[in-house]
């Protein structure tokens, strides 16, 4: 089976599936290396979300299976899923996140379009979020939803922002228990109380060291600039 550097994790997945296996390549190793994760997929459970949910097929069920797997064991090693778009300006990562057919993608494309060469998206649905040394991380992952745009890399966490629709653009922080309840949102839910505990641990830590705000926007790209300005602490300099 071959080796996948994910989150800076050695992963093991035996994929069999076009989907995995092209999305994986980026992020294929040696196979020589020690796996920090082993991951396997019973041909039953499989078999059983194809039976309840007929509209996907095994390569996408494979796909979402070996994610979900992935983003569980994440926990264990201070890490944490956040269902999100997320853009790197400057060497930091800004994670928009929101439900699906929100426009969360769109507003990370209006900073592509307003920073140029100096943005780019390292992973459009689901980031990976690790804390190393004290520090949190945003890494690119296989699992990149339906658009498949992820870059193979990692950087520092700027900021974290939950989007709604709104005829006006207005961003403003968020206290503690209402990240907490936008994060159960959009992160797995089917979490053991065991991983659920290491999961509030890692978002305690995230809370620590990078604000949360509330965007409430439209899809001009002035929109873009008024999250920027507000996560970065800068001032757009086009």
């Amino acid at each position: 089976m071959p080796n996948y550097k994910i989150a800076d994790l050695i992963v093991n997945m035996d994929c069999k599936s076009d989907m995995l296996l092209s999305r994986g390549k980026p992020y294929q190793v040696s196979d020589a290396l020690k796996p920090d994760l082993v991951f396997t997929l019973d041909e039953k459970r499989v078999k059983y979300y194809l039976d309840k949910y007929p509209q996907m097929n095994n390569n996408e069920w494979e796909y979402m299976l070996y994610g979900s797997d992935f983003y569980n064991a994440l926990t264990g090693y201070n890490g944490m899923l956040l269902h999100a778009s997320a853009v790197v300006v400057d060497d930091r990562a800004y994670l928009f996140s929101a439900p699906c057919g929100t426009g969360k993608s769109t507003h990370t494309s209006l900073w592509l379009k307003l920073f140029g060469d100096r943005a780019y998206i390292i992973n459009d649905d689901k980031p990976a979020i690790r804390i190393i040394d004290g520090v949190p991380y945003v890494y690119g992952t296989p699992f990149s939803g339906k658009h498949d745009i992820s870059k193979n890399t990692r950087v520092r966490l700027g900021g974290i922002c939950f989007i709604t629709q709104s005829p006006e653009n207005e961003i403003s922080p968020m206290d503690s228990q209402d990240v907490i309840v936008a994060v159960m949102e959009q992160t797995i839910r089917n979490l053991s109380l065991e991983h659920m505990d290491k999961m509030l641990t890692v978002l305690d830590e995230v809370l620590s060291s990078v604000k949360v705000y509330s965007l409430k926007c439209n899809m001009d790209i002035s929109a873009a600039r008024l999250s920027y300005e507000t996560m970065s602490g800068e001032k757009f300099n086009g």
